[in-house]
Parts: structure tokens; C-alpha cells; sequence
């Protein structure tokens, strides 16, 4: 699809890119405009309505995907220190009384697997986020395959509705 800015966060792993976003939501558009048309056409109203649901949904979607993100940034953050912290104290505690050494080392496996669950769990995220990424540009790749394929197809039929009608013109049955 597009190259991606070494700018933007590492959030738009997590769902489509703008572009994506803007790419669905006119195709999504389009399809609702085909499907409601009359012999007049879509009225400007509907239209709008139409486009201020879509826009709405994708705007609230971006928007809980953001929030996800920074709870789970927050709870990451969250673990790390108070696992630093019980570390940081416990071998304090030990390097001022040995008499403690077996609770220091409790807490330390503790707070020490904590680390590395959370540490574990990022790891995991960013690989299916890139897979899922990946998947998904594939997904909108067949769609805009399958799009032009059928924009193909309807003009393939306009024109074979053209010659069908000369045709029969020229039978006089027109």
C-alpha cells in the first residue's frame, strides 16, 4: 500500500491507515449510492446522512482503538515500575539484612516474571500486528481487484446493451 512515516505512532499497527480508512469509506459510499439510487438519483439529504453515519463510525472506531492503546501503554508502564521498585527494595532489604533473603528472592521471581510477561505479551502483539497488517492490505488489495473487475464488467455490459439496441434498430424493432 502506502510507505509508512517514521513519524506516526506505533498505534497504526493496530488498525487500517487513514488512507485505508478514506479508500473503504468512499467504496462504501459508492455501494450505498448504487444500491439506494432511483431513476432520479440519491437525494443530497440521504446522501448526507448516509456519509455522516460512515464517517461518525469510523471516527469512534480510531477512536477506541486509540484508547485501547494507551490503557494497555499505561498498564504496561504500570507493571514495569512496580516491578522495579519491588526488586530495587527487596534488594535493599537484603543488602542491609540477610536474614530476609528468601522473601527478596520471591519477590525478585516474581516481579522478574512479571517483567518478562509483559515483555512477552509486547512481543507477541507487535508480530500479529504485523501480520494482521499484513493480512488486511491483502484483504483491500482483493477488494480494489474485485472492484475494478466488476467497473470492467458494467462497462463490458453498457456497450453490449449499445450494440444490442442498435442492432435492433437496425431490425426495426426499436
Amino acid at each position: 500500500m502506502g510507505r509508512r512515516n517514521m513519524a506516526e505512532s506505533p498505534m497504526a499497527d493496530d488498525g487500517p491507515t487513514p488512507e485505508q480508512q478514506a479508500d473503504y469509506l468512499v467504496r462504501k459510499l459508492e455501494q450505498t449510492i448504487r444500491d439506494n439510487r432511483t431513476v432520479k438519483g440519491m437525494s443530497f439529504r440521504t446522501w448526507q446522512t448516509i456519509a455522516r453515519e460512515e464517517i461518525i463510525n469510523a471516527l469512534r472506531s480510531a477512536e477506541r482503538r486509540r484508547m485501547r492503546h494507551d490503557q494497555s501503554t499505561s498498564r504496561a508502564l504500570l507493571i514495569v515500575a512496580a516491578s522495579l521498585v519491588s526488586i530495587g527494595f527487596w534488594g535493599a532489604v537484603v543488602a542491609a539484612d540477610r536474614s530476609y533473603g528468601i522473601w527478596a528472592a520471591l519477590v525478585a521471581a516474581v516481579g522478574g516474571s512479571a517483567l518478562f510477561f509483559v515483555a512477552a505479551d509486547w512481543g507477541i502483539k507487535r508480530t500479529s500486528g504485523g501480520w494482521s497488517k499484513k493480512k488486511r492490505e491483502e484483504r483491500l488489495a482483493n477488494i480494489e481487484d474485485l472492484d475494478r473487475r466488476i467497473k470492467r464488467m458494467e462497462d463490458a455490459l453498457r456497450k453490449k446493451e449499445e450494440r444490442l439496441k442498435e442492432k435492433m434498430e437496425e431490425v426495426g424493432l426499436l
